[in-house]
């Protein structure tokens, strides 16, 4: 009998034990809002800046204040949201919907229209064109170098109608990102920008600072001009406004391009072409 109650007590004590060591949920609400519509599913997207929130026929796209930012139409059948997408692998964010009734699923890809300051950016083309073309780039970017003619063509076929501007974006693991951006912003300050950044994605193997000398000769800059503006602090500050701005836009790599700031996901002649008109035809409805 003294062995049962022994054995009894003891686990009873380890019961006891368990019970005080289990965790305990401390929670407070963070954040709340009252949505426009009946929510059926809600999804946040990937950088948790905005909550995707599914009512019958409509996506809701709200701020994590709860400000409507836009609506998409779907499907009234959806009942049912998610999105992915990989911040590091660069891969674009998607909304999932499914429907229970029909058994339908549907992607869409989407990306936000945004505002990017090009006050101070160098650009071609018309400067109060109604299309803005917007770059974020690296000169030590194989695919920067190889745009040249990709934008040739897009001037020669909107001449009166866009605006090509170019923000710096240097890479991180670039070792010659910065000091190119900074070489072509002193060649900027003279003028010269374009002529300076065409040499220095023709040198973008051999970049270092005896080349940004040689270029900078080459196109007759004031040479102690020029090496007084690649070491002003106001010529590094614009290179990190262009970072800056370039992350609130969402860029993740280079380069990244914007049209109206609408993100560029088909980079081909044709492609932004399509934007382009597409633009176009907005600011002609609106007339």
């Amino acid at each position: 009998m003294r062995i049962k109650t022994f054995f009894l007590l003891a686990f009873i004590c380890a019961m006891g034990i368990c019970l005080t060591a289990q965790a305990k949920v401390d929670s407070e609400i963070s954040n709340s809002f009252k949505a426009a519509s009946a929510p059926l599913d809600l999804a946040s997207s990937v950088n948790g800046k905005y909550v995707f929130v599914l009512s019958k026929g409509s996506v809701d796209i709200y701020t994590n204040d709860g400000k409507l930012e836009d609506s998409i139409s779907v499907d009234p059948s959806f009942n049912h949201i998610s999105v992915s997408g990989l911040d590091l692998a660069n891969l674009e964010d998607k909304i999932f919907l499914s429907s229970e009734s029909t058994g339908k699923v549907q992607e869409l890809s989407y990306s936000f229209i945004v505002s990017i300051d090009i006050t101070n950016a160098s650009f071609l083309g018309m400067p109060n064109a109604p299309v803005n073309i917007v770059i974020f780039s690296d000169f030590q970017c194989p695919y920067c170098s190889k745009l040249g003619p990709t934008f040739d063509e897009i001037l020669k076929k909107n001449l009166e109608t866009v605006k090509i501007s170019y923000k710096h974006f240097p890479i991180r693991g670039h070792a010659q990102g910065v000091p190119a951006a900074l070489a072509a912003i002193a060649a900027q300050k003279q003028g010269k920008f374009w002529q300076y950044h065409d040499l220095l994605f023709q040198n973008m193997r051999d970049l270092k600072p005896e080349k940004y000398i040689e270029i900078a000769t080459s196109i007759g800059l004031n040479m102690d001009q020029f090496k007084k503006d690649m070491a002003d602090p106001q010529s590094m500050a614009q290179v990190s406004k262009d970072q800056q701005d370039g992350a609130q836009a969402g860029v993740k790599g280079t380069p990244s391009i914007f049209i109206n700031g609408r993100k560029v996901k088909d980079r081909t002649v044709a492609g932004m072409q399509k934007l382009i008109d597409e633009e176009l035809a907005k600011i002609k409805s609106r007339q």
